[in-house]
């Protein structure tokens, strides 16, 4: 299993799908999900320990909340690419 933390805000790719973290509380989170070629926007909340399918055969689990930082658990094929994604627009 893959273990990721994420932050609200911050995203993660799971081929070409962008999930981001749009919300964190000691019981669930709530993830955007949209796929970066035009794809429409879905949100997915999940509980703690909740297992997902989301997409491409890779299956989420929330682990724990603490504050604003989630980590999540992710299975997948091995031939499935998953990797953080960093905003890189501009910071004043």
């Amino acid at each position: 299993m893959l273990v990721l933390t994420r932050v609200v805000g911050q995203s993660m790719l799971i081929e070409d799908v962008q999930l981001r973290l749009e919300y964190a509380d000691a019981r669930s989170i709530i993830f955007s999900l949209e796929k970066l070629s035009g794809g429409r926007e879905t949100k997915v909340r999940i509980q703690r320990h909740q297992i997902v399918d989301l997409c491409y055969n890779v299956k989420l689990q929330l682990i724990s909340v603490e504050g604003q930082s989630a980590r999540i658990g992710l299975e997948h094929p091995p031939s499935v690419s998953i990797q953080r994604f960093e905003d890189e627009s501009p910071q004043d």
